[in-house]
Order: structure tokens, then C-alpha cells, then sequence
């Protein structure tokens, strides 16, 4: 993670230089992986499982409400700082952040189990992913310059009046 902030990019980061941080042999390297780009991309999905499983567990919860399932899912990302900075804002993986935006904030809005217009749906989801996770980077860039509730406020209102405006609670 260390080498991908100081890079910016995969693109930038060779065999070698992976190999020389990690101590740990080219031939090992080869033997897992073809290029740095596969190393990146397994470590990315491994942070987008347990984003899942997080968030997974936290929709299982009866009692867990759209507000405790958003704030739980702002401290988890809070928690993981390195890996969510370096991945959504230092190396700005265009992937990386679309995988993102599909698995988290489809499975948020999927709890809140809101009927949506199937011909609107693909619009109504691109806004609410694209605005929500433009925040969340912000919240990040930020240093966290403002508190997960009130984030979590933030999102709820620009949301819901979006949704209101549409009738569509």
C-alpha cells in the first residue's frame, strides 16, 4: 500500500521494487502473479469482501436502521483508512472505485428496500452511487473533518429529497 501511495499508480510500480519493499524473491512473486496489476487487483477484492461481509452483517441485524447500517459502514471505511485512501483517492483506481460504488451503496440501497421505477432505476442508482461516494471521498480527503453522523445526515438528506421530489417514498 505504502509503494502504491508513493506511485500513484500500478502503472508505475515494478516487479523489482514490489519485490525489494516486500523482501521477498521475484521467482516468489511469478509464481502468484503475472504483474503488479494482479497483486493490486487481489487486494482490492479482498478489501471489497470483507467490505461485504461487514456490511452483510450489519443489514442482518434487526434492529439495524438505515442511519446505524450507513454510520457502521463510514467506521469500517474510518478503520480502514490506508487501504480506503490509498485505493478510492491516492492511486484513484477508476476500477477500484467502481466496484466500490456497485457493491457498497447498491447493497445499502437494496436494505432500504425502496421500489424504484424499473425504467429510472440505472439513473436513480447512478446519482445516489456517484453522490455518496463522491462524499465519502470527500469525508476522506478531509481527514474526517466532520463527524460519521453528521455524514451520515448529509447523505440521508441529499437522498431522500432527491427520492421525494421523484414520489418515490
Amino acid at each position: 500500500m505504502d509503494l502504491l501511495k508513493e506511485k500513484g499508480s500500478v502503472a508505475k510500480i515494478s516487479v523489482r521494487e514490489l519485490c525489494d519493499r516486500a523482501e521477498l524473491n521475484r521467482s516468489t512473486f511469478y509464481a502468484h502473479y503475472n504483474e503488479p496489476k494482479d497483486l493490486l487487483y487481489e487486494i482490492e477484492t479482498e478489501l471489497l469482501d470483507a467490505t461485504e461481509e461487514h456490511l452483510k452483517k450489519i443489514g442482518e441485524e434487526n434492529d439495524a436502521g438505515a442511519h446505524k447500517y450507513i454510520l457502521s459502514f463510514l467506521q469500517y471505511i474510518r478503520q480502514n483508512d490506508k487501504q480506503f485512501r490509498t485505493l478510492l483517492i491516492d492511486c484513484a483506481d477508476p476500477d477500484f472505485r467502481s466496484r466500490f460504488m456497485q457493491q457498497s451503496i447498491i447493497q445499502f440501497v437494496n436494505n432500504l428496500k425502496i421500489e424504484l421505477p424499473k425504467e429510472l432505476e440505472q439513473y436513480i442508482f447512478s446519482y445516489i452511487l456517484n453522490g455518496s461516494t463522491g462524499i465519502i471521498i470527500q469525508w476522506i480527503r478531509s481527514d474526517y473533518a466532520v463527524n460519521e453522523n453528521e455524514i451520515v445526515n448529509l447523505l440521508f438528506s441529499i437522498n431522500q429529497s432527491s427520492l421525494v421530489n421523484l414520489d418515490l417514498i
